[in-house]
């Protein structure tokens, strides 16, 4: 084995430990994860007694051991959830395949500790460090970005052959050539894997890019140049199947928003375990559409298909003499001939986990991956699936059915997933979560005062709401802007939940929209923002503006969020629309105008509105820093 291969894969554990000392917490964890992911070796190392160490082993362990050293509180906090059952049941059923296979309690601790390694890990990983909406949409943006690096290495292997690996790492590598070209491996195991991987990010990227959760990336735009790019480079890849779970999830998204249904969605995970159950039951007769394929397309993939079935079915009727809990570990679920040769050939992973695990195995690891998207499915209806943080749940969810699928075809287990199915538990688990304070959280809202006697008339999710919005006004004034951010999202989710619930009164659908226009003007003026706080607050002010077009309050705090987007058209527009409204006026319109206008190059109209908003400016006490700030923007811009 070539030496840059341990150590890389070892060296990613201290990695992992520097990334937590230099970086915020849960830019280290996407770190840590989304480049051991691409750019690690996929080889492992055989250790004697333990199980083989690979580059998820390097991210699960330098990721949980960087935890408990910087973030030992994410430990104790954790909480199990029953979403976590199907994991939890995935991680015992080897225990139960070895000792009923006479293997032993041993063994079946030895394959315990191997699961736990492969998959316990990474969902750990992605329950610990992912907690929200919002945090799921970091990960998406992030694998995206994943997949935004590997476009030259893409190009590079598709002109010159799979050589970056080899030269890297000194590893070896499958050449193909697919439609002239070469199919690009990367630091994958085979192009097919890669192809996987960029189809993954493309529908992420597709989808955020729709739900506008990515605004711009190295100062240029993603939806005009990088996304274009990325689908670009997913196409030269030049997996057929990839693009074909590519296309299939696309649609399932556009079509639950079109038609505004979740049933499509569901359908769509549940694929992953509908297959494995018809070809178990033996109810399908896959003949016909052999003969289908060879009539009227590729006579070889025709063949090739009828083999792959073949091999199935040669495997499930050994899987099947021991079909609760599978036959175990060490080649027991293979069928072999008279001189010990294996006679078949694997190449979907289902059937792998139902030969060692059985019905049983299959079925939990299945759900490990179905059960947060259906979580997902029956919290958020269709309607909201194209807002920045619920689109990228919806996206993830989707991805999970594409996993499931490519899982019947291919035997790439992918670990990445597992981390992305932990943090989807996390996070349609999150509101339930948040139906009691927490201590520190009570005890700063003792500190602000609580909520006058009117909310004795409010429903639980209506008092509870007013009391994150009280604690986020004292938590901004305490100049802890991280925390009132999220005390008004928790506000405004919890009013999104009441009004998913039925006929939403008035008075709450008031209160929903304020809180939602609170939260744009606080993610659009908070001197410390986050990447994809502008996209947030302008589609949470768009929002408000078409539930009440008549609100000039609304269509301000859309001005403002379009301004400091840079979009700078829109902007103006918006507010325009405020001042007709409004007809007192005010100073964040006119300095919107005059910042918009000064970018336009519309120098003589921007310098009038800058007069205006500086009047009005001056003529207000106490200071505005917020409004400060668009002021001395527009004028360093006329002055320049």
């Amino acid at each position: 084995m070539p030496i840059l291969i341990p150590i890389a894969l070892i060296g990613w554990i201290p990695v992992c430990l520097a990334l937590f000392a230099l970086l915020p917490r849960r830019q280290a964890v996407m770190v840590g994860v989304v480049g051991a992911w691409a750019f690690l070796p996929p080889g492992g190392l055989s250790l004697p007694g333990v199980p083989d160490y690979t580059k998820t082993s390097a991210f699960g362990y330098g990721i949980i051991l960087a935890t408990l050293i910087f973030n030992p509180d994410r430990i104790v906090r954790f909480r199990p959830r029953w979403l976590d059952l199907p994991v939890a049941g995935f991680m015992a059923a080897p225990f139960f395949s070895s000792v009923l296979n006479g293997l032993g309690a041993y063994d079946g601790l030895f394959v315990v500790n191997g699961n736990l390694t492969m998959w316990g890990l990474p969902y750990l990983v992605g329950r610990l460090h992912f907690d929200d909406a919002r945090d799921v949409r970091a990960l998406a943006t992030a694998t995206v970005v994943g997949g935004l690096v590997y476009v030259p290495i893409c190009l590079v292997e598709t002109v010159l052959s799979p050589i970056i690996a080899i030269k890297v790492f000194g590893m070896s590598a499958k050449v193909q050539v697919r439609f002239g070209a070469f199919r690009p491996q990367g630091f994958f195991r085979e192009g097919l894997e890669l192809g996987f991987w960029m189809s993954g990010c493309s529908l992420l990227g597709l989808w955020l890019g729709r739900c506008r959760a990515i605004g711009s990336i190295g100062g240029m735009p993603f939806n005009a140049v990088w996304l274009p790019a990325l689908l670009l480079t997913t196409a030269l890849c030049r997996s057929s199947g990839a693009l074909a779970l590519l296309g299939m999830g696309l649609a399932i998204l556009w079509l639950s928003i079109r038609l505004r249904t979740r049933t499509i969605l569901a359908a769509w995970l549940s694929l992953g375990l509908i297959y494995p159950t018809v070809r178990i039951a033996n109810v399908w007769d896959y003949d016909p559409l052999i003969t289908f394929l060879a009539d009227y397309f590729d006579k070889d993939r025709s063949l090739s298909l009828a083999f792959r079935f073949h091999n199935e079915d040669v495997l499930m009727e050994k899987a099947m003499l021991s079909p609760a809990f599978g036959w175990g570990g060490w080649g027991r679920a293979r069928v072999y001939d008279e001189r010990g040769g294996d006679r078949t050939v694997t190449d979907g992973y289902w059937i792998i986990v139902l030969g060692n695990g059985g019905v049983v195995g299959l079925l939990v690891y299945t759900l490990s991956f179905m059960a947060p998207g259906f979580a997902f499915v029956a919290r958020y209806p269709p309607r909201r699936w194209t807002e920045p943080d619920v689109g990228a749940m919806a996206a993830i969810s989707t991805l999970m059915g594409m996993y499931l699928m490519d899982c019947i075809m291919n035997a790439f287990p992918s670990t990445i997933c597992m981390v992305m199915a932990g943090a989807l538990a996390s996070a349609v688990t999150h509101r339930s979560a948040t139906v009691e304070l927490s201590a520190e959280d009570e005890a700063d809202f003792a500190a602000g005062g609580g909520v006058n006697d009117s909310a004795a008339f409010l429903t639980p999710e209506e008092r509870l709401a007013a009391r994150y919005v009280e604690l986020a006004r004292t938590s901004r004034s305490a100049g802890n802007h991280a925390a009132a951010a999220e005390a008004r999202r928790h506000a405004y989710d919890l009013m999104a939940v009441l009004a998913e619930r039925g006929p939403e009164p008035p008075a709450s659908r008031r209160a929903r929209l304020d809180y939602g226009n609170d939260l744009a003007w606080l993610l659009a003026t908070r001197p410390d923002p986050e990447p994809g706080d502008l996209e947030e607050a302008v589609e949470l002010a768009r929002a408000a503006t078409e539930a009440e077009p008549g609100d000039s309050a609304y269509w301000n705090t859309l001005a403002l969020t379009l301004c400091r987007l840079g979009d700078d058209e829109a902007a103006l527009a918006a507010a325009r629309r405020s001042m007709e409204l409004d007809a007192a006026w005010n100073g964040y319109d006119m300095a919107v105008l005059a910042l918009a206008l000064a970018r336009l190059r519309r120098r003589d109209e921007a310098g009038r509105w800058l007069a205006e908003a500086a009047g009005r400016r001056d003529s207000r006490r106490p200071a505005d820093p917020a409004l400060d700030s668009l002021i001395a923007e527009a004028e360093g811009l006329l002055a320049s």
